[in-house]
């Protein structure tokens, strides 16, 4: 097995399950959003897992903001939920994944395990039941960044006892995958929201520059452009990725990676921004921190 580059897997890399190494493999290659989750439902399928389920919320605290969900369950489930709307916020993701990091078992395989459970609640996972996912596990992702999350799902028609049997031999599996799936993902999203605005190269490097907070003059003095030709072009950047001002152009800049971080932007000096060992001698030593101005009000 060899890396997308081409070098060989080495012994170091492979105390992994294979099926593990093989996905993680398989995910370096993905050059799209669609290939990754194609990825996860080949490995669904390869274990009994026909039901997978991938949503990731930009900001599960707006109900209002984007949400992408992968699915395979039947289409029915849409005219379903459509039917029930109270039944949404009983959804594995909004009940658990968007509060917790801990992995969870549903379904009705594990009505006896769950605790108490809602009428609302019961309804939905025997409805997903009737669709032949009786019993799945949940995997909560995180971005590191407020509002976010997902969730990874992967199910089918399994008694209770088969399914913990399928954790035992797979859990890990399924766990590492996800999380590094997740990671691939919103590594392609960036890069497809790119091409689907149809940013070219100058235009993204107007949007680093408004990220970096300079104003137009400045912009039009670094470009080697006039006032109005960098007021022409913002008008253009803003109509094709819908930011309605400045903020929103320097949110964009930060997700696109067009902008260091600013958390840690002043430390440009140092290649150790943050560093304690919290052992030995050192335990009690202060971390590097970034440097700031000691007479600033508090």
């Amino acid at each position: 097995m060899n890396h997308p580059d081409g070098r060989a897997i080495q012994e170091n890399e492979s105390f992994i399950p294979e099926r593990l190494l093989r996905g993680l493999v398989e995910l370096e290659a993905a050059n799209s959003t669609r290939a990754v989750w194609d990825i996860l439902v080949q490995t669904g399928a390869e274990m009994a897992l026909p039901f997978v389920e991938y949503t990731y919320a930009t900001d599960f605290r707006n109900p209002a903001r984007p949400q992408f969900v992968h699915t395979t369950i039947d289409s029915v489930w849409l005219t379903w939920i459509d039917e029930y709307q109270h039944l949404r916020d009983t959804a594995t993701f909004r009940s658990h994944g968007c509060h917790y990091l801990t992995p969870v078992t549903v379904g009705v395989s594990y009505f006896d395990e769950m605790g108490t459970i809602s009428p609302e609640r019961r309804q939905h996972l025997m409805m997903a039941s009737q669709l032949g996912v009786d019993a799945a596990v949940a995997f909560p992702l995180r971005m590191g960044i407020d509002g976010q999350a997902a969730l990874m799902t992967f199910g089918g028609a399994h008694s209770k006892p088969d399914f913990d049997d399928l954790l035992i031999r797979h859990g890990w599996t399924l766990h590492a995958l996800s999380h590094s799936a997740h990671l691939r993902y919103t590594e392609l999203l960036k890069k497809e929201m790119v091409t689907k605005y149809g940013l070219t190269e100058k235009q993204r490097e107007l949007i680093g520059l408004v990220g970096l907070g300079m104003m137009d003059k400045q912009i039009a003095h670094t470009l080697g452009i006039s006032f109005s030709a960098v007021r022409q072009r913002l008008a253009t950047v803003q109509q094709k990725t819908g930011a309605q001002n400045r903020a929103d152009l320097a949110a964009l800049a930060m997700r696109l990676g067009l902008v260091p971080d600013p958390l840690l932007r002043g430390q440009t000096s140092q290649a150790t921004v943050y560093l304690s060992t919290h052992a030995g001698a050192t335990e009690n030593t202060d971390l590097i921190c970034p440097e700031s101005d000691s007479t600033a009000a508090e």
